[in-house]
């Protein structure tokens, strides 16, 4: 009676280490996703996005896989305990099963130690390099505000030449204008000047003759005068 209840007691111990064994495997293959997650936002240099709900998920599941792990010994413990109170027929095949899942709970506990150093080495390599990134945006920062001042300054620098080129179009053509207007009128100078010999030569005889008339019209004032003088004294 007593082995068969040993027995009972082993199954029922072996069906709960399965269980466990299975809980812990489905939670280090999500654990491990982590992990692919993390490297692929590394490697095109994205910062990780997670939700409130994922990121309690992620930080929740080493703990439930160490009480997993922590689980599975206590049932293996038990079952090294039943097996040692069984007869050694019994004993030697139920040994060899117990041999099987330590093995498996020591593979278990090294793919999660594992599993866990990669995903702190990850999650340091990403901080550092959103500390860079933000140094570089920093430093670009810095570079990009003197650059911006400096094309400010060129480009009013430039708006001014233009300015200054317009007006001085404008004054080009201006003295342009003159001097066509200039032009012209001493072209007019010019002419009126080659006409002025024959203009001042007329202009002297008209004078010669206002002279010879002034002469004359003196002469037989003068004779009227001395004639009409000599009638008075006659009288």
């Amino acid at each position: 009676m007593a082995v068969s209840q040993g027995v009972q007691q082993w199954e029922d111990l072996r069906r709960r280490a399965l269980r466990l064994e299975s809980d812990v495997d489905a939670k280090l293959i999500s654990y491990n996703k982590i992990i692919t997650e993390k490297q692929a936002s590394v490697s095109i240099s994205i910062p990780e996005k997670t939700g409130p709900q994922e990121a309690g998920k992620q930080s929740s599941l080493p703990e439930e896989i160490e009480a997993c792990l922590h689980q599975l010994a206590e049932v293996n413990d038990a079952m090294g305990l039943c097996v040692r109170e069984l007869p050694p027929g019994e004993s030697a095949r139920m040994m060899h099963t117990l041999q099987r899942h330590r093995e498996v709970l020591h593979d278990y506990d090294k793919e999660f130690r594992k599993i866990r150093a990669t995903i702190k080495e990850l999650r340091e390599r990403e901080e550092l390099l959103s500390s860079v990134r933000q140094d570089i945006g920093e430093y670009r920062n810095a570079r990009t505000d003197p650059l911006l001042r400096e094309r400010m300054a060129v480009n009013n620098s430039l708006r001014s030449a233009d300015a200054a080129l317009g007006t001085a179009s404008s004054t080009f053509d201006s003295l342009r204008n003159q001097r066509s207007t200039y032009g012209g009128i001493a072209l007019k100078l010019a002419n009126l000047r080659s006409r002025l010999p024959s203009v001042d030569q007329l202009l002297g005889r008209i004078q010669k003759r206002k002279k010879v008339e002034s002469v004359i019209v003196g002469l037989v004032a003068g004779v009227c005068g001395i004639v009409v003088l000599y009638f008075a004294v006659l009288r």
